[in-house]
């Protein structure tokens, strides 16, 4: 490829210009020049796959024990641009006495063309000539690939002798990566791309959202619960993601991202019906929830559309509708929906790992269970303050839920504990069950005896006892891994906590 290129020079005809031979023929020089450079820009060198037979070579037994290469149709471009047709298959004969073996021979194509359809004058010589010019191809099986940018392998042959001291055959290759000697070798050849049917932005901007949600349910849903194939959904989402991003994808590509994830889909809703059988203690019922059924159909349907797809926009759109409904039914099956800080107060059931509070999503970091000693003593949990108690109680949410739980109860004073696992830098939820029997009242909590938050419990409910109550501490306050946090109630006054759970943006 030439450094300086020419200017291209369009032809331009006026009244009286003189157009001969030589004028005609820079017209199509000029075309040819813009059609190798096109080639150079947009296709590179090689052989054109998917056009006619795509120069395959194979090994054919012909009588006389020649050994014979047939080249199938096909076309290539070669380092100038130049487009290199095969209109017909053609045979090549083989002769191992030409090289000195053992050797590598190659099968190799490069740029021809001929005069054809000539024109005679029976009046004048000096007007004859040929109307045409075929584009077409050499072939040739050499020993070496001189011209590199003019020659282009289609296959290559390491010959060596066999037993008797010559080559029975060439053979047709079975091991792609190991073919072995006297067998034919594809793994050289040089391929050019091909224009394929592209994607609108419109798609391009759908497929990236669903696989942006897909990744997001994978990340979310593993965090909730530890199936590996979560993780993989998450890992296919993001790689999917990048290869449209960064490469684009072809209509026809569409499909092949999206394959993987019908299997990845009926994976995880298998696995989680698994898991639930295998945890029956846990008491996380998820297959009996209405957003895993509508996955499970939704992936169904999602595979049926798969096997009968034929390549529309309407198919394809279809396509990605059915997954994206498996991932929101996966979604609200595994994660909590989005819930206000008057939500937080009345959820009765055992607290999720995953909360979305405001815009962001809180993961559960750590816990502290009063009924454990163990948990008791990690945290370093303590009581100042008269009349200090522990109790087993059973209250109702105002769901009508009946939980139990371990209370510590005291009068004045308060009560000190050390979270663990916290992350410098993440906004803090920190969430504690209270029983509200005898409430309005106001707890200050501080963070590291410096930062305070003040937890008010309103109002009184003697029937339905137990409340979430919740205060938050912003990233800048957070600045160690294991803070200490005081519930203090002041000198007087009477305060209750059941367990504690530490939530934290990640």
């Amino acid at each position: 490829m030439s450094e300086n290129p020419e200017p291209f020079m369009r032809a331009n005809f006026f009244p009286g210009l003189q157009a001969g031979p030589a004028y005609w023929n820079s017209i199509g020089d000029y075309h040819f020049a813009k059609e190798k450079l096109y080639n150079r820009l947009f296709h590179g060198f090689g052989v054109i796959s998917g056009y006619l037979d795509s120069l395959h070579v194979q090994a054919e037994k012909t009588k006389g024990g020649l050994l014979t290469l047939l080249v199938s149709r096909g076309a290539a471009i070669d380092g100038e641009g130049r487009p290199l047709f095969l209109y017909e298959p053609q045979a090549l004969v083989l002769d191992p006495k030409k090289f000195r073996l053992p050797a590598t021979v190659y099968v190799l194509m490069r740029y021809d063309e001929r005069f054809e359809e000539f024109s005679r004058s029976a009046e004048n010589a000096d007007l004859e000539g040929y109307r045409k010019r075929l584009e077409t191809a050499k072939l040739d099986i050499a020993g070496e690939i001189r011209e590199p940018e003019l020659e282009i392998e289609l296959a290559r042959v390491a010959l060596a002798e066999e037993e008797g001291g010559a080559i029975g055959e060439i053979r047709n290759n079975d091991d792609f990566c190991d073919p072995g000697t006297n067998t034919l070798d594809y793994r050289f050849v040089p391929w050019a791309s091909r224009v394929k049917k592209g994607v609108s932005a419109y798609l391009e901007k759908f497929i990236i959202d669903v696989l942006d949600y897909t990744r997001g349910v994978g990340a979310s849903g593993c965090e909730a619960l530890p199936l590996a194939c979560l993780r993989s959904l998450q890992t296919t989402a993001l790689s999917a993601k990048m290869i449209t991003l960064a490469c684009g994808v072809f209509f026809d590509d569409v499909i092949h991202l999206l394959q993987p994830f019908f299997d990845l889909d009926h994976q995880i809703l298998f696995e989680i019906a698994e898991y639930e059988r295998e945890h029956e203690e846990a008491g996380r019922l998820w297959t009996t929830k209405n957003s895993y059924e509508a996955a499970r159909a939704a992936m169904y349907e999602f595979g049926d559309r798969l096997k009968t797809y034929a390549g529309s926009y309407e198919e394809l759109g279809r396509i990605l509708k059915a997954h994206e409904a498996v991932m929101k039914g996966l979604r609200q099956t595994l994660v909590t929906k989005e819930i206000s800080g008057q939500d937080i107060a009345y959820l009765s059931y055992a607290m999720p790992h995953i909360l979305l509070f405001g815009e962001e999503r809180y993961t559960l970091v750590d816990s502290v269970n009063l009924a454990s000693q163990e948990s008791l003593d990690a945290h370093e949990v303590g009581l100042t303050g008269d009349h200090p108690s522990t109790s087993n109680e059973a209250f109702f949410y105002p769901d009508g839920t009946l939980v139990h739980d371990t209370v510590k109860r005291w009068i004045g004073g308060a009560m000190r504990l050390r979270l663990r696992n916290i992350i410098r830098g993440r906004r803090l939820l920190l969430i504690r069950r209270t029983d509200i029997h005898q409430g309005n009242y106001a707890v200050k909590v501080t963070l590291d005896d410096t930062v305070f938050r003040v937890l008010n419990v309103e109002g009184t409910d003697t029937r339905h006892r137990w409340r979430n109550l919740f205060v938050a501490f912003g990233e800048g306050e957070i600045t160690g891994s294991s803070p200490v946090v005081s519930f203090s109630i002041g000198e007087k006054g009477r305060d209750n906590s059941g367990t504690i759970w530490a939530y934290q943006v990640l």
